[in-house]
């Protein structure tokens, strides 16, 4: 088990019941020695001609954040990367959090294999510890219906091949109890999950030490 994981499961465990971890995840982690950064950017659109909404372009062009050929650039100040999450959001992708092993976070640099590539993607995880999403989800949620969503979380994430080398996260929200989602945690995630009871919510937890050691060729709810 990640040494994380532990510090994850007390901060779900005690945090307020005012406070949103959703939202507010990586404030938790200021009591550790871990970094966390939510939204942290792990690809950007690579050529001006994928960005179909004219607004999207001029913003693009208007802040200039292409180079003279109409490229993504392979760095960006944090600032910029905040407001294309704003005021272009389809054309970058954000990990819900990134977890880094110290307090300095590295920033991303990204960069394209090939020149037709759609998306420039973050260069190396070096420093970053796990990628960690949350998804809220309710006690009529089913079995089939938490796996897609689990899902597509995965394929997302593991488009992006330098995260499949670090730890994914996966954890529930449920304002109640699921019985439905401990299934498909041990059916993606074997025996690394935790349930975490906080008040009234329950907080499912899967882990993967790295990403791509993930089996998705077989589904709780196979594909009709």
């Amino acid at each position: 088990m990640p040494e994380f994981i532990k510090d994850l499961e007390t901060l779900l465990r005690t945090h307020s019941a005012l406070v949103d971890p959703k939202k507010s995840l990586h404030v938790y982690f200021n009591r550790t020695d871990y970094g966390c950064v939510k939204d942290y950017p792990v690809a950007i659109v690579h050529d001006q001609k994928r960005i179909k909404e004219e607004d999207a372009l001029q913003y693009f062009k208007k802040n200039c954040l292409l180079d003279e050929e109409g490229f993504s650039y392979d760095e960006y100040p944090k600032d910029d990367l905040e407001r294309i999450a704003t005021y272009a959001p389809k054309y970058i992708q954000n990990a819900g959090f990134m977890l880094a092993t110290t307090k300095d976070v590295p920033e991303p640099t990204f960069f394209n294999k090939f020149k037709g590539d759609y998306w420039k993607k973050i260069q190396s995880t070096e420093g970053l510890e796990a990628v960690i999403d949350i998804s809220a989800l309710t006690t009529e949620t089913s079995a089939c219906e938490a796996e897609d969503a689990l899902r597509a979380i995965i394929r997302k994430r593991k488009e992006v091949h330098q995260l499949k080398k670090i730890t994914f996260v996966w954890i529930v929200e449920i304002n109640g109890e699921n019985e439905n989602i401990p299934t498909v945690m041990k059916h993606y995630f074997e025996d690394s999950t935790m349930v975490v009871k906080n008040a009234r919510k329950t907080y499912y937890m899967g882990w993967s030490d790295p990403l791509q050691d993930i089996n998705m060729r077989y589904f709780v709810c196979p594909p009709e």
